[in-house]
């Protein structure tokens, strides 16, 4: 690809390139005076989410019970964690009317993190383990800071998807970052082997990789100041077999063979995130993971609440725990470990108040 050929005024514009089904549109990075332009991603500082990659086959009698597992994470942390099914390696050769969830893309992902059996995942790319592993990560992954929030929007005109994605940078990284995007689809009803129930023939497969939109190694970004923004566009055809209303799209960003900084996912036919920053109160409150909670819950805030308190109440109104914001704080964190089961409320007086689930 081409890469910074040109710098005016703070911008940086590169000429398209196509790869096959992958076509790079346009390339715009933006100074902090630019910022204004982004309408898809939050320039104020975010948590991590989590991606959840399973590597997988449609033969393998013990995936099944990798996918409950996943299954229970994806309804426990909601938006906070995505998935991609990726089927590969000799279990995933499909005979009769079995499916066929093999993909070009998939095997060099089973070959790119030395998939040699399955089931196995990943979460943010930081190793592959076996289910039992993947909550503890994931709790841990979503306690952290991202210093990049990225957004997207897809639409889908004929058999052609497009796909936008904003990454703002909150805070300067060292390295060289890539932008993934890949597409899924949902709910795919079909064969799997199953040790414990029995081979299914109506089994609803979730969250399965059909492509990779941009190299599987990544899309690189050269420029991680703080205050950049950075724009591209992406497009694919469709395979007229899927079923777009089932389709999702999701991109994520990291650095080049290394943890991913945070994912989002939405509808391939028109689904958008959308950036909520200045004219959100300071005294609302940003995300809240994980949920339900257990021990602890993190609270994303703005830091200009620093000398506030937040306050949690039960649904009677009753003040059960509170938390004074330190300066420059991103996230407060709560104790819930002595609290029963049920629903309270985190607020600071005078702003919104949110839903905390507590759940043992």
């Amino acid at each position: 690809m081409f890469r910074d050929k040109c710098v005016i005024s703070g911008q940086c514009i590169e000429p398209p390139t196509q790869n096959s089904m992958r076509s790079i549109f346009s390339l715009l990075l933006l100074s902090p005076l630019l910022v204004q332009a982004q309408t898809l991603v939050s320039t104020m500082p975010q948590p991590r989410t989590a991606l959840l990659e399973e590597f997988t086959a449609i033969n393998c009698g013990n995936c099944p019970a990798a996918h409950a597992t996943a299954n229970s994470l994806f309804t426990q942390y909601g938006d906070q964690l995505v998935g991609i099914e990726i089927h590969g390696g000799s279990l995933s050769n499909p005979s009769g009317s079995q499916p066929d969830f093999r993909t070009v893309d998939g095997s060099m992902l089973w070959s790119l993190f030395g998939v040699s059996f399955q089931p196995q995942g990943t979460v943010n790319r930081g190793g592959l383990s076996g289910a039992s592993a993947w909550n503890n990560a994931i709790s841990s992954i979503l306690s952290q800071d991202s210093p990049a929030n990225i957004g997207l929007s897809s639409t889908v005109d004929g058999n052609v998807l497009t796909v936008d994605v904003e990454v703002y940078y909150t805070s300067a990284t060292a390295n060289v970052d890539e932008i993934h995007v890949a597409l899924i689809q949902d709910h795919i009803v079909g064969y799997q082997q199953d040790y414990v129930n029995g081979a299914q023939q109506n089994y609803d497969h979730r969250h399965i990789l059909r492509n990779v939109m941009t190299e599987v190694t990544g899309d690189p970004v050269d420029v991680t100041a703080a205050g950049t923004l950075v724009e591209r566009t992406y497009t694919t055809p469709l395979d007229p077999s899927w079923t777009i209303a089932d389709l999702r799209v999701v991109a994520f960003v990291g650095p080049a063979s290394g943890t991913i900084y945070q994912v989002h996912q939405v509808d391939a036919d028109g689904g958008s995130t959308t950036a909520i920053n200045e004219a959100r109160s300071t005294l609302d409150l940003g995300n809240i993971y994980p949920m339900p909670a257990t021990d602890l819950v993190f609270i994303n805030v703005d830091p200009a609440t620093a000398g506030n308190t937040l306050v949690l109440r039960d649904a009677l109104g009753r003040l059960v725990a509170q938390e004074r914001v330190a300066t420059d704080a991103t996230n407060v964190v709560l104790s819930v470990a002595d609290l029963k089961s049920g629903i309270y409320f985190a607020s600071f007086a005078g702003g919104e108040a949110r839903k905390v689930v507590v759940a043992r």
